[in-house]
């Protein structure tokens, strides 16, 4: 499972003179002997293993002006400042997503498998943490230098860009220095679970607690806050089976059984006092028989109700008031599955999953994010049988029928191409196969019918609403049907189809794939 980081505020990063480093973090102990010492290597494109440089309070690895990627990193550190803790990290893989975190002397990322690194988080631990912060910067393909310095929890490097990291420095700064930022806050969480008990370890800012694949129940839960410069803390309570929703518990209290053998079903989550002023908490659960939910916040129920579903699993993240959740660490938001909601009722339908969408396509979403543009009304339409080619115009009634569903239904966590699949996959599920003659929009969105020009033509209005450029709506002949409507992109001049399928159509449920040529039924 791919895991989450709330970050610093943007608001908070503050550029650190280079000699403050060296000032504070050598030569400080009346000894001479370095307060840090920090080396390691990186496992560099065409090279293998580098042994990384440390000079005046700064750790490089890789090796830039040769575009070649960073595939792994090992970093030790030496720390002599008096203060417990250490240093992990995590980092983000190409076709892999974020892993987990790993701690000093522990590789992050992968050897042999030619897959670059792009984004990597750094964080202090123990009562290091309270006393410096960690701070780094990344060589990016294409962009050099010029994300600068970030301070930990702070991602550095990107998602969705398919760019490749050169290098990574990496140094720390005293937290009594006029430049170091506040110390982070951070939400801690364990669960109790069938068959296991309290699990031992507490997680942290997004990290899973619980278990996918084992059909285990979550019986109780524990959260807290700690590291906090403000008032208030966190509030929660849970949704049992047999007894309904448990009274609001505080700050590491209990809430749910233990010794019942009886299931969480739904959570809900606040922040209280000052920190509510300067936080959003974020969480979602995973449901029995519908995987990972959406993300709610702020006191949203994530779960569901009067379904008898248990909780598996649960992930909770702070992040800054004013921050995009989308934009930033917090969420990699390539995931092996999504719901349609974060909270389900016995009066939804059979649940509405991704399928396997991520696991079969997650380069074409990372392809689908780096190629977004600005919204627009006009879209290609291309009649293959007669040949014939002209420009259509999304109406004004079509256009706000879009912004309703966007408005209603997407999610700020959702990228771009999660939103499209969203809008395929609601396609799929919401309408039934019927002769419709009004707009593509209005037939999905209001008449809930339509045919594959609604599928698909929908899907085309949905891309330019969401900025995509070089979109195509397709009629053509196809090998079971005289005539067929179909979506295409083209990007870096390759044409990708996109279908979507009716609630019967189990074989044509979604495509987003690269199928368009000699011998394809796409073919046109």
């Amino acid at each position: 499972m791919l895991t989450i980081r709330k970050i610093v505020s943007s608001a908070t990063l503050v550029a650190v003179v280079f000699s403050s480093v060296f000032i504070f973090g050598m030569n400080s102990k009346a000894d001479d002997t370095p307060l840090y010492t920090l080396g390691g290597t990186a496992h560099v494109q065409d090279v293998g293993d580098m042994q990384g440089t440390f000079t005046d309070g700064t750790l490089v690895l890789g090796m830039r002006g040769y575009s070649r990627r960073v595939e792994a990193v090992n970093i030790s550190f030496q720390n002599n400042t008096g203060y417990e803790g250490t240093i992990k990290y995590k980092v983000h893989v190409q076709n892999v997503g974020w892993t987990k975190y790993c701690q000093a002397g522990e590789t992050a990322g992968t050897q042999g498998q030619s897959l670059r690194l792009e984004g990597i988080v750094f964080r202090l631990t123990g009562d290091l943490e309270k006393h410096y912060t960690i701070q780094y910067r990344v060589h990016i393909q294409d962009i050099g230098d010029g994300q600068g310095w970030v301070n930990e929890g702070q991602l550095a490097g990107t998602q969705g860009q398919s760019k490749r990291l050169e290098e990574v420095a990496v140094r720390l700064v005293p937290r009594d220095s006029s430049s170091a930022p506040q110390a982070l806050t951070d939400v801690t969480y364990r669960v109790h679970r069938q068959n296991y008990g309290w699990e031992t370890l507490w997680a942290e800012n997004g990290e899973v607690s619980g278990t996918t694949g084992e059909g285990l129940r979550l019986e109780a839960i524990n959260l807290k806050v700690t590291g906090s410069e403000y008032t208030g803390g966190i509030t929660y309570r849970t949704h049992i089976q047999d007894i309904g929703w448990q009274d609001w518990k505080s700050d590491g209290d209990l809430s749910g059984t233990e010794g019942q053998s009886k299931r969480l079903e739904a959570i809900e989550i606040k922040l209280t006092g000052e920190l509510a002023n300067h936080y959003q908490v974020y969480y979602r659960v995973h449901c029995q028989d519908y995987g990972w939910l959406l993300w709610a916040r702020d006191g949203e129920s994530s779960g569901s109700a009067g379904m008898s579903k248990r909780l598996e699993a649960i992930q909770i993240c702070l992040v800054p008031t004013g921050t995009s959740f989308s934009d930033t660490s917090v969420i990699d938001c390539i995931s092996t599955d999504y719901a349609r909601s974060a909270f389900v009722t016995y009066k939804d339908a059979d649940p509405i999953l991704y399928y396997n969408y991520a696991v079969k396509y997650a380069s074409g979403l990372d392809l689908l994010n780096s190629h977004i543009g600005t919204p627009h009304r006009t879209y290609t339409y291309y009649d293959s049988i007669t040949g014939q080619s002209k420009t259509k115009t999304i109406s004004d009634n079509e256009w706000t029928l879009l912004q309703d569903f966007a408005n209603t239904h997407f999610r700020p966590e959702m990228t771009t191409a999660e939103r499209l699949m969203y809008t395929m996959y609601w396609v799929h599920n919401n309408i039934d196969y019927a002769a419709a003659s009004k707009g593509y929009a209005y037939n999905a969105f209001v008449s809930h019918k339509g045919q594959c020009n609604t599928y698909n033509g929908l899907t085309v209005e949905m891309m330019c609403f969401l900025g995509y450029d070089n979109v195509t709506l397709v009629r053509g002949t196809w090998t079971t049907s005289p005539h067929h409507y179909w979506g295409v992109i083209t990007i870096d001049g390759v044409s990708y189809v996109m279908e979507a399928g009716n609630k019967k159509d189990s074989v044509n449920f979604f495509r987003f794939a690269e199928v368009i040529g000699p011998g394809s039924k796409y073919a046109y």
